[in-house]
């Protein structure tokens, strides 16, 4: 089964501490995005109720990956993504969604906003019905291991046609623009910079021309003297 590493662009985003969910969940992102880590213990996947002094306060942070896809001819007939927890995996379902962040401007792009270019939406007031979902809501599996996001037919086509296939990996409530109501949850995951090959973010599919074995041609028995 082929499989593709995400590319070494790979980080997250943060939104503005605020006590407006909309302000948050809208928000263009707070700083530039955090990128070429290896791991990130807290800070990968956020989605969290404060409470602080004036009041309660909410917070977000997405993860972003983009996988070189040139070489992926047809769409595969399976694909899944698999992303491994670091430290914690609290910040759980989570939903993989199309995004269109500009993986080699980091340092200029911000991604918390930008991941929704080239769909029919607009930053403010955006959710589930505007953006399209690359997976269903999935639990995060144990710290250390990997979490298999099974990737759907929506997925697969841009496999498919996209030269760079890029994603955003956000909790399925932050997906839907529905405000916490409790809990500080956060799950940290490893990078495409890691030095260990095994703990790095990969894509896993069966090419369309692999599902099954070719049928066997009747023509070669066709004039043999039984």
């Amino acid at each position: 089964m082929p499989t593709i590493t995400a590319s070494s662009n790979d980080g997250y985003q943060s939104s503005s501490l605020n006590s407006s969910w909309d302000a948050v969940h809208d928000h263009v992102g707070a700083s530039n995005p955090v990128t070429n880590l290896t791991y990130s213990a807290l800070h990968a996947i956020r989605y969290e109720y404060v409470s602080a002094r004036g009041g309660i306060k909410y917070y977000l942070t997405r993860s972003f990956f983009d996988f070189d896809t040139s070489s992926v001819g047809s769409a595969p007939t399976e694909a899944t993504l698999k992303l491994k927890a670091h430290t914690q995996n609290t910040c759980t379902p989570c939903i993989v969604a199309k995004s269109g962040h500009d993986p080699s401007a980091a340092a200029t792009d911000d991604w918390f906003s930008t991941w929704i270019t080239d769909q029919s939406v607009t930053l403010s007031g955006w959710g589930a019905s505007d953006i399209t979902a690359y997976s269903a809501s999935t639990a995060m599996g144990s710290v250390d291991a990997f979490t298999d996001f099974t990737l759907n037919e929506d997925a697969r086509d841009d496999m498919a046609s996209l030269s760079t296939f890029k994603i955003c990996v956000l909790h399925n409530n932050d997906y839907n623009d529905t405000a916490p109501t409790s809990g500080l949850l956060r799950t940290g995951l490893y990078w495409a910079n890691n030095g260990t090959e095994s703990h790095r973010p990969y894509i896993d599919y069966t090419a369309a021309e692999e599902e099954g074995e070719a049928p066997v041609s009747n023509a070669t028995f066709f004039g043999a003297n039984f």
